[in-house]
Parts: C-alpha cells; structure tokens; sequence
C-alpha cells in the first residue's frame, strides 16, 4: 500500500507541473511557474519561438528573415534514395527473350539479304515482325488440329519414299517457324504484354488489309479506338522505289540420257550416252519507247560413237550465239527495229571414221543483220505461274555473211558455193534477203515450259530454216526433263548419198540439273 501512495502522489506532480522539451537532446524537464509564458506576454510556434510585440521594448528581440532561413537551412536533411526492393513495383516490365532465340533471330533476319544487290530501295526500313507492338492474335490450338493421320490409313507402296523435294520455300518456311516460336514464347511467359487483340483494332489494320507506308518524321498519334482515316491518309507519304530499266535472266542445264544394249540382244543394236550442256544469259533494257534485247546462248550435245574407229564421241549439236535487237516504239505492241546476231561453234567435228574437219571454231562463222518491225507480246493469266511471251520480228531488208578462218572444213555442208573457174569453194559468202525471226516461251505452270524458236532466211535463190522446240518438265528447282527437237532446212547445203534430203533432224530425251532467275 505504501508503495502504490508514492506512485499517486508521483503521477499528480508531474500531472501539475508544466513539462520544458529540449529539441537537441529530446529530454524532458520540469519548468517552474516564474519561467512560464502566458498567451497575452507570447506567442509560441513549434520550437521557433516569437515575441509579442505588444510590448515595444520586445521589438528588438524580433529575428530577421535571414535567421529564420539559417534556421529552417540547418534543419534540411538530404533525401534519402529508395532501397531497390521498393522499385520493382514502380519499374515497368521489359520484354526478354532468351540469349538462345536471340542468337537464333539475329542469324535468321538478315534484312541485307532480303533484296539482290542491285536493287536499291531509299529510306525503306526492313521491319521485323517479332519487334512489332503486341496484339494478341488467339490461336491457342494449333492450324490443324489432327487427333490421327488419315495418311496411315492408306495402302503403302515401295515407291512412297522414293522422291522427297524441297519446296523453292523452305527458307521462309523456317523464318515463319521461328516467328512463330518466339510469339508463342511472350504469349506462354509474359501474357501480361499484351495490349490489344485483334478485334480492338479498326478494320484499316486487320489482317490482310494492313499496308506498310513510310510516313513523316512526327507522324500521328493513332490511337484503336479514336482513328481518322483521312487524317492517316493525309500524313502519309508513298513511296515509290527507283524503275530497274535493265533486267536479266539466266539459264543453265546439264543433261544426261544413256541406254544400254547388251551384245546379246535379239535385235542386236549398241548403247549410247549422250550429254547436253545448254547455257543461255539475257540482259534487256526497256525504257519508254526504247528497247534493246541482247542474249548470249551457247549448247553443245556430246554422245559417244561406237562405231567409230578414230574418237570415241562425237558432236552433235555445237552452237555459238549472241544476239541483240534494237527496237523504238511504234504502236501497241510494235517497234521499228534493227536486228543483229552471231552464230558459230566452239568444237570441232570430224566425219566418222576419218580426220575430215567438218566444222571447229569460227569455221564457218555467219553474221546476220536486218532491218524491219517487231511484234512483242507478254501475256499472263489469273496464275501468275502461267504466262505467253511472244517475239516476231520481220525483217524485209536483211544482210547475211559467211565466212571460215580454216580452208579445210567441209563447205559443202554449210552451203559455200564453187568458184567457177577452179571448182573450189570461196571462204566467204555474202547475200542480201529477207529473215523472219520468232521466239515463243509458254509457261503453263511451276514445272511445265515449252520453249520454242523459228528461223526463216530467204535470199529469193536459197532457204534457210530451223525450228527448234525445248519442252521442260522441272522436276523439283534444280532437276528437269528435257524433250529436244531440232529441224533444220537447207536447200543449200549438199545432198549425202545415204540421206537424199535437205531436212536435218536432231533429237534428244534428257534429264538432269537445270538451274535458271
């Protein structure tokens, strides 16, 4: 009991007497009633106390504004920086990929190979797709869904694996993969990027209508839900690239055909294999009514020769061939033009069974030149695989010219005439005709191509004539079949005993490599 009376009495003085804080150490003391100020003698702000000037003797104990600012400057601490753990909740979330599909992106997306070099595309920015803003586009469950393979189900035979070709494709099939891959990584790891969906966004943005268009330095603002067409048209810039005036194509094939016959055989007869090389370069130039068509071809056909005693092949078919037409704009489809073209072969070829020098380099050359009009025509189809190109180009007024560097071939084969009075053949040969000139190319899809070529030369004494017909059969991009049919006329040229006929006929299957662009 005692020892509670002492804590009353204890809590009543302390209740009773007014408390005194000392800022600088946050003690607590007692302060007397004498040393108490009442509210008429002070006015007491917080631990900045000022006078009252009720009284003026108090006026000089007024604190200027600089001692003011000296005291609140001395209580100014420096901000204190916030630890990292609070700054998670206030940093936005970045989207991060793995160091492997990056890797795999930077080495997929070379945008320097999307274009051939020689085509130049200014202030043109190649976008990729995976670094375009996010827009949730569904497809949860795959494009073909398939619980079982209809496939199993039908008979196998020995023939299904035979043949299994890679489409012209493939490379952006692997690109579309790997897109697709990394979309689906976002959308499994980090859903929470996602802003819109498709169905969010206007009908000028989905998919299908969409159209990449260079616009202005500061272009609009385009907001889904708030979008003016007008004001996009009005802020944005077509571009259209540089006009290529020069074009190339090219074409190049190896072919093999072969055939066995065994010595046996009922109806006796020898085997064979034959070899076809064709090369052929086009660089044309087409620019408003001016055009100029220029070709380097070259085709030699190699088979072997068993009944020769002296080689052990022979050449069939060896030509040499640069051409060029200079042509300006009539009407239409037709142009005035000036037609020029060299022909000769690069082996040479000798009569079976013998050292006789039918033909070799530059023995005989020709030269043709004419002057008339050309009709051209390209035509394509609802199937862009499917296209005509037609060329004719009659030339009323034509100059040819023969001529051998070697005096030991056969002339009489290529039609030299006789001297006359020495009853040897001339080395040259000149003559003013006519020439028509027709090349015909038809695409009837991706693998079916049939080529075509007519040559019709008159010097109104003597005819000249070829047709040549190539059908091509691609197989896959780098392999092909090849059926070659060569006709050629010359009344010319001199009758051989076994063959008593002006009409010379070349023919040939093949298959093998066929590259062309």
């Amino acid at each position: 009991m005692i020892f509670n009376k002492y804590i009353v009495a204890t809590l009543c003085l302390l209740l009773f007497l007014p408390l005194k804080i000392n800022a600088q150490d946050a003690t607590i003391t007692a302060m007397p009633l004498s040393e108490q100020q009442t509210p008429q003698n002070s006015q007491s702000v917080g631990s900045d106390s000022i006078p009252s000037v009720a009284d003026g003797s108090s006026l000089d104990k007024i604190p200027d504004i600089r001692t003011q600012f000296e005291r609140q400057r001395s209580l100014y601490t420096k901000p204190v920086r916030r630890p990292e753990s609070l700054l998670r909740f206030v940093q936005k979330k970045e989207l991060t990929l793995s160091d492997e599909m990056m890797d795999l992106i930077n080495r997929s997306f070379d945008t320097s190979q999307y274009f051939p070099g020689y085509i130049t595309f200014k202030d043109t920015v190649i976008v990729n797709p995976l670094f375009l803003p996010l827009v949730a586009k569904g497809g949860l469950l795959p494009a073909k869904l398939e619980f079982y393979n209809l496939d199993s189900l039908m008979p196998r035979t020995a023939y299904d694996n035979l043949y299994q070709g890679e489409t012209i494709f493939a490379d952006r099939q692997v690109l579309h993969k790997i897109r697709h891959s990394a979309y689906a990584d976002v959308r499994r790891n980090h859903p929470n990027l996602f802003k819109y969906t498709e169905r969010d966004l206007p009908a000028l943005f989905q998919p299908g209508e969409l159209k990449i268009e260079l616009v202005e330095t500061n272009p609009i603002e385009v907001k889904p839900d708030l979008i003016n067409a007008n004001e996009l048209d009005a802020n944005v810039i077509k571009f259209i690239p540089e006009r290529q005036y020069w074009q190339s194509a090219f074409e190049s094939a190896i072919q093999f055909s072969q055939s066995y016959v065994s010595p046996n055989w009922h109806k006796g007869g020898s085997g064979n294999l034959n070899l076809f090389m064709k090369n052929h370069l086009k660089y044309n130039y087409n620019k408003d009514k001016v055009q100029l068509t220029n070709e380097i071809e070259s085709k030699v056909n190699f088979f072997n020769a068993p009944k020769d005693t002296l080689r052990d092949h022979k050449i069939g078919d060896d030509v040499l061939r640069l051409h060029s037409n200079l042509g300006y704009r009539a009407f239409n489809k037709w142009y005035y033009t000036l037609d020029g073209e060299f022909r000769t072969q690069l082996f040479k070829s000798f009569k079976e069974n013998t050292n006789n020098l039918q033909s070799a380099f530059l023995a005989p050359l020709q030269l043709n030149l004419g002057l008339g009009m050309k009709y051209d025509l390209n035509k394509t189809f609802s199937d862009k695989n499917k296209n005509i190109k037609l060329s004719i180009n009659m030339a009323p007024i034509s100059y040819t010219f023969k001529y051998s560097t070697r005096d030991d071939i056969d002339f009489g084969r290529h039609g030299f005439e006789k001297k006359p009075e020495t009853d040897k053949y001339n080395r040259s040969l000149s003559k003013f005709g006519s020439t028509i000139k027709t090349d015909m190319t038809i695409n009837f899809n991706r693998s079916v191509s049939w080529q075509s070529r007519i040559l019709y030369s008159t010097s109104y004494d003597r005819v000249e004539a070829e047709f040549e017909n190539t059908l091509v059969m691609a197989i896959s991009r780098f392999f092909s079949t090849r059926l070659y049919l060569y006709v050629r006329y010359d009344d010319g040229a001199t009758k051989k005993e076994d063959f008593d006929s002006y009409f010379q006929l070349n023919e040939l299957i093949s298959f093998g490599f066929n590259y062309k662009w």
